[in-house]
């Protein structure tokens, strides 16, 4: 049942190709979310790498890596504290189940690239300071082009965010173009995109572009990770073993 799923959510990526209409878009907002987003329990900093923690590059060599805080091109503008090398840190529970869901993927023609994975307490600290920052907007137009950067903090940047319990990811598919290249799926919007079109389930983008998250969606929900509403990347392990600690030791 679980293949046949997924080989639906395909079959419809494929069926959509040829749809180019777009949906019209969503007015411009200058609201967020709702509410914050805040830890269900008490809040434990840890600065150690307990050993279930683990690079993923031991667990499985079918997932591409491409650290998007490990570097400059973020919302941030600048490398951001806690990353030193383009790794990827899941506790081992999570990282077996996204090494389950790439070899999935790639029967289907497809590689799984995750942009974050485990986030150091230090980064979530640098994200609230750069909210708070009423006088930086050098990335306002590639990453919250309808939202006034005062709001990020209601549901898109948490104080303490499910990356830094290292059972949380951010994820996109890359499929092979004309040229026989990787390149990034078209999902009707860009990473770290903060505006309600990256909300999951959107109206404002095509039949191919709401197709191809729900294969990304189908591809994660069968091995145990759970959605979020607000972001079409972002996905946590259900049952998770650290839901009430948040790390802190550096990326490297």
């Amino acid at each position: 049942m679980k293949t046949q799923a997924l080989l639906m959510s395909c079959c419809l990526v494929l069926s959509c190709s040829n749809t180019g209409q777009q949906q019209s878009s969503a007015p411009a907002t200058q609201t967020a979310a709702t509410q914050i987003v805040k830890p269900q329990g008490p809040v434990h900093i840890e600065a150690n790498k307990p050993a279930d923690i683990v690079d993923l590059r031991t667990v499985t060599s079918k997932v591409q890596i491409s650290m998007a805080y490990a570097g400059t091109n973020n919302f941030t503008g600048n490398l951001v504290p806690g990353y030193q090398a383009n790794s990827c840190y899941l506790e081992k529970t999570a990282a077996a189940a996204l090494a389950k869901a790439a070899l999935q993927a790639e029967r289907l023609g497809y590689v799984l690239q995750v942009l974050d994975c485990y986030r150091p307490q230090r980064a979530s600290n640098h994200f609230m300071q750069w909210v708070a920052d009423t006088s930086d907007h050098s990335t306002k137009n590639s990453y919250y082009p309808n939202l006034d950067k005062s709001v990020l903090n209601q549901g898109y940047i948490a104080a303490h965010s499910g990356h830094s319990r290292a059972s949380t990811l951010d994820l996109t598919l890359l499929r092979k173009n004309a040229a026989g290249q990787w390149s990034p799926v078209d999902m009707g919007g860009t990473y770290d995109l903060f505006d309600p079109v990256s909300h999951l389930n959107s109206t404002a983008i095509t039949s191919q572009q709401k197709a191809n998250r729900l294969l990304l969606k189908d591809l994660m929900q069968q091995q145990g990770f759970a959605p979020y509403e607000l972001e079409w990347w972002h996905f946590t392990l259900q049952n998770e073993t650290y839901p009430n600690t948040y790390f802190d030791f550096v990326v490297n």
